[in-house]
């Protein structure tokens, strides 16, 4: 996965300021309105690193409930590298982690943003907790978890069999094996 060098006068950065700015001239403030600018800078800086950013994306829980965060940055094997959850400025944004924790949200790699400050998990950990601006955890959900997953692929990739007569050719081995030793 190419670096991401990502600076305060780069295109998306702008035009997310410049959105969240004309936003604030029609006096709309929603979560709805607000998070598409945050969602616009994620999409054009996951595409620069060969990722997809997929808007509601669905995470299946091991109790066999689910998750739904505003967007996943994924790779080509569907992988995901990190995750996002919008909030308006309205909203208490340290109640709303605790609260999307609880529920069973990822505790890797995600952003939990609203337009005027972003906190980061990784690893399980809150690592960040910043103001938006040029320095938002946006690079760090991108890169980090480049290792991890470079381990991961070669996990996939070397974890399918072929299916009986008849099948569609190569089938996922046990989920099990693919995701050993790894959290998401």
């Amino acid at each position: 996965m190419p670096p991401l060098n990502l600076k305060p006068t780069h295109a998306p950065v702008t035009a997310y300021y410049q959105a969240l700015g004309h936003f604030g001239h029609l006096y709309v403030d929603h979560e709805m309105a607000v998070r598409s600018a945050f969602q616009d800078l994620l999409s054009k800086c996951g595409r620069k690193v060969h990722l997809t950013l997929v808007p509601e994306y669905r995470i299946e829980r091991a109790c066999g409930s689910s998750v739904i965060v505003d967007g996943a940055l994924v790779d080509t094997f569907r992988l995901p590298h990190g995750y996002w959850e919008a909030k308006d400025e309205k909203d208490d944004l340290e109640k709303e982690v605790k609260l999307k924790l609880d529920k069973g949200y990822p505790r890797d790699n995600i952003i939990f943003q609203s337009p005027t400050r972003a906190i980061l998990y990784q690893a399980g950990m809150r690592v960040r907790s910043s103001p938006c601006g040029a320095d938002t955890p946006v690079r760090v959900v991108l890169i980090e978890q480049k290792a991890k997953c470079r381990d991961l692929h070669y996990r996939k990739a070397s974890c399918f069999r072929r299916t009986p007569l008849g099948g569609a050719g190569l089938q996922p081995c046990d989920q099990a094996q693919l995701s050993s030793g790894f959290s998401r």
